[in-house]
């Protein structure tokens, strides 16, 4: 311990087996897991301090004293499922601390500076191990050959010119290996592409991408930045251009945690790409591109495609009109032209199915990803094109507007994607306002040509790619879109239907809006409308794999756009019922997005069942999360002996606990609110309103008005929450509070002083949920939902009360075998035999070693 350590905060190394027992013998027993071990630990202030920070084989956790007395303590978990990226830097010659920063989905970046004598690269090596497991290692991949994707010279000489423009050489990728092995790398990584520029590096191996950037003038400290394959959610790849252009680019989008910045002339995630100039003649662009494609795509393994488009041998006439070449308006051309044209970028496996051109540029819609041609320079005659590539995966929602008229006659296809790519423009003028920010690639629009693409045929088929299949799985690219589908539609589809919603009154029959959808191909073969609602010229539509919205627009009504939500990417959601004054009711929807990710639809008193609506989406999205109890040894409620202060905080929002069981009988009656295998595990209340755990979500009850006679019913699924932090209390008003990340609005709620073992309560079914849910995988948006079946809602089911009741299977019990080591009350992972679906099982008390017993589910 020195000065320096102690005014940098520096966190020194101390005894992880010794400190784990202090912490089992003296802090509450829900702190750590019966199988949780911690394997790093360190004390602030060069181990004088007060914090601990603690690296355990589940997850970060910091222990941070608040206040000058330090009773009130922050307990923030970050469970290792949640990390995106992080970066190790190094001891200097005059900065003698190390660091650590963790950048997780919710929580953003948690930093920790260290004492000299901290070995950093070994915690960078069990965090690897931690972080990079199963998918968090991306896709599985075959290299060609012993070189594989290629490999450089190993020259590392670096101009003075390419140091000014930051160009990286392709090196030897088997020298830096070996150099970098064991001290970084872990035994099973491979390096597959290596650059270098100046001192810096850049490496793509087996497992992630690894930056080692080298500081100072002596260059002794080194970062080491980690960034896992499938946060990358983009990539475009850009080729040499002419005479004083003549390097590569390749630009990577990523979905990396950070703070978000809101300053003019800056994005609003720093962290939201990387840009890499590759040096003329020294390196492989498209052998990059290639194993870029592999890690995030999937492997080309496969024989070459012989599918060539359901709409080759479509003809290109040109564009036509003379506002459709200025507008850059797409065309619709034949994709296996395209396929032709462009199969050097295009993985062997991979196949064109849709492509358009617009004045000088294309985009390719494949059986894995959307590609964008950009021909640049001037009338994109130039040398130099880039590509980009947005994975299917990407794209969280669609939305398709048909022409208008008068001056706006071009089609639009909208797409949301996964990653913050927003930026904040500087203003012309000091003095003029700030301009709004710009969604860049969050948010894309793409120009059609009226009378040259079919609005509806690029629904249908967008709805085949996006829309999840078996086992909430995207369609496989060894599946065609069934060329049935892309038939162009009659002239009169979109006004047909729209004609018949026009004659209706405020209230949709959902049967015959199935029926009207089918017949004019909107909707796919199995599915179906379970709910529809009409507000004015515009309706919103609830079937068992989307929300669905038409919107009316201008003043004749000819554009409409249509809006497809696939319910996988419904993050949060809530209900809400008529007040006294405002007699309509709401339904809020925020699904995975950046831009503009909120859905509000009033609801006509007494024309909906809003609790009918929560229950079926609900069905969707946890419905098959796990409904089993978090807590152990669960205890009898008590209610709480209130003191006079405690009673007076109560009327200062301080939540007291309520009875959970008596809880979980009212919300399975009235108003129906949980589903058939979920429980409220614990429940406060805060004047009006309720905070409650279930095991499946938190869900928030918030009576508002006068009367509190309308009542918002808020859901936040478990499964998509990141991170947490509990608080415990304080001296004088300072009580209890804990905090849930998300990735969207924290959750926050406050307890009441005097009830210290609530709070611990909430630590530990948060604890079990987000570090052994089994269901948990890296990708959000192509996991946690199990198996359920999408066409179990029939076009027969339309009342409100079975479309949100019958989709609970019959349980089945089967025989489970305890493997050796295990005791009764432990915890076991199993598969179930029908779902294969994974389950979380306490071993039941009774049960010898090795033996038998029965479980239902």
């Amino acid at each position: 311990m020195g000065i320096i350590d102690i005014i940098g905060n520096n966190a020194a190394q101390i005894d992880a087996s010794e400190y784990e027992n202090k912490v089992r013998e003296k802090y509450p027993p829900a702190l750590l897991q019966h199988d949780e071990h911690i394997v790093f630990a360190f004390k602030s202030l060069g181990g004088s301090g007060r914090d601990h920070y603690m690296l355990t084989n589940k997850r970060v956790l910091v222990r941070d004293k608040m206040g000058i007395t330090g009773k009130q303590i922050a307990y923030k978990s970050v469970p290792y499922t949640s990390i995106r990226a992080f970066s190790f830097e190094t001891c200097g010659s005059l900065d003698t601390d190390s660091e650590m920063k963790i950048h997780a989905r919710g929580i953003g970046t948690v930093s920790l500076d260290f004492t000299k004598s901290v070995d950093v690269l070994a915690i960078h090596r069990f965090l690897s191990a931690a972080v990079i497991q199963g998918k968090g290692a991306g896709e599985e991949y075959v290299a060609e050959g012993t070189s594989g994707y290629g490999n450089g010279s190993g020259d590392a000489s670096t101009s003075i010119f390419d140091l000014l423009g930051s160009n990286y050489a392709q090196i030897d990728k088997f020298e830096l290996e070996s150099r970098l092995k064991p001290s970084v790398l872990l035994p099973q990584e491979k390096v597959e592409l290596a650059f270098k520029c100046g001192r810096d590096s850049i490496l793509m191996t087996s497992l992630r991408i690894l930056k080692i950037d080298v500081q100072g003038v002596t260059g002794k400290k080194i970062e080491y930045l980690t960034i896992l394959w499938p946060t990358i959610r983009g990539f475009s790849v850009e080729t040499a251009g002419n005479i004083l252009d003549r390097d590569t680019e390749l630009t990577l989008y990523f979905n990396l945690p950070s703070t978000h910045c809101t300053l003019e002339g800056f994005p609003r995630n720093a962290r939201t790409r990387m840009k890499i100039d590759f040096r003329d003649g020294q390196s492989d662009i498209f052998a990059v591109q290639r194993f870029i494609s592999d890690k995030v795509l999937g492997p080309d393994t496969m024989a070459p495609s012989q599918h060539g488009g359901a709409m080759a041998g479509y003809h290109d006439t040109g564009s036509g009109s003379l506002f459709a070449w200025i507008g850059d308006d797409n065309r619709m051309v034949d994709p296996r032209e395209a396929e032709a044209q462009f199969k050097f970028i295009l993985q062997s496996c991979e196949s064109v199915e849709l492509a358009f051109k617009g004045r000088r540029d294309m985009i390719l819609f494949t059986t894995k990803r959307i590609i964008f041609v950009d021909k640049q320079g001037f009338l994109g005659i130039g040398k130099k094109v880039e590509f980009i590539s947005l994975p299917y995966r990407s794209i969280t929602t669609f939305s398709l507007r048909s022409a208008g008229s008068f001056i706006d006659k071009d089609s639009e296809l909208c797409l949301w994607l996964d990653f913050d790519d927003v930026f904040y423009p500087r203003r012309s003028n000091e003095d003029d306002p700030p301009p709004p920010p710009i969604p860049r690639k969050s948010y894309l629009e793409i120009d059609f040509q009226k009378d040259k693409v079919d609005v509806f045929v690029v629904h249908r088929y967008l709805s085949e790619r996006l829309m999840r299949v078996n086992g909430h799985q995207m369609k496989p690219h060894t599946s065609p879109v069934t060329s049935s589908l892309l038939v162009p539609s009659s002239p009169s589809t979109g006004q047909n239907f729209l004609d018949w919603i026009g004659n209706n009154a405020a209230a949709i029959d959902p049967k015959a809006c199935d029926v009207k959808f089918h017949e004019a191909g909107i909707l796919q073969r199995d599915e179906h409308v379970a709910f529809a609602f009409k507000t004015g010229r515009d309706s919103l539509y609830l079937t068992n794999k989307r929300l669905f919205i038409i919107d009316v627009q201008g003043v004749t009504g000819k554009r409409k756009e249509y809006t497809s939500i696939p319910l996988d990417s419904i993050r949060c959601w809530s209900v809400e019922s008529a007040g006294h004054f405002d007699r309509d009711m709401e339904l809020r929807v925020w699904f995975k997005a950046f831009w503009d990710n909120k859905v509000k639809q009033d609801l006509r008193k007494g024309k909906a069942d809003i609790f009918a609506i929560q229950s079926f989406i609900a069905h969707f999205v946890i419905g098959n999360a796990d409904g089993n109890s978090a807590l152990r040894n669960a205890q009898a409620y008590e209610p709480s002996k209130s003191g006079a202060m405690t009673k007076i905080l109560g009327y200062l929002s301080d939540a007291h606990m309520k009875d959970p069981v008596e809880l979980t009988s009212q919300l399975r009656g009235e108003p129906a609110l949980l589903q058939e295998d979920e429980s409220i595990e614990a429940a406060f209340r805060s004047g009006r309103d309720l905070f409650l755990i279930s095991t499946k979500r938190i869900i928030i009850i918030d009576k508002k008005g006068i009367t509190g006679k309308s009542v918002e019913y808020r859901s936040f699924p478990l499964m998509y929450n990141t991170a947490f932090k509990i608080e415990t209390e304080g001296h004088l008003l300072s009580g209890p509070e804990v905090v849930v990340y998300t990735a969207d609005d924290d959750i926050k709620q406050e307890l009441a002083k005097g009830q210290k073992d609530n709070i611990w309560l909430i630590h530990e079914i948060l604890s079990n949920k987000m570090l052994d849910n089994p269901q948990k995988d890296f990708i959000e948006g192509a996991m946690h939902m199990g198996s359920v079946d999408h066409s179990s809602h029939t076009p027969t089911q339309y009342s409100p009360v079975v479309a949100a009741q019958p989709y609970q299977p019959q349980p089945t019990t089967f025989q489970v075998q305890l493997p050796a080591g295990i005791v009764a009350g432990q915890q076991i992972q199993v598969h179930h035999p029908k779902t294969n679906q994974k389950l979380i099982i306490t071993v039941p008390n009774g049960v010898p070693a090795g033996g038998v017993f029965n479980v239902s589910a």
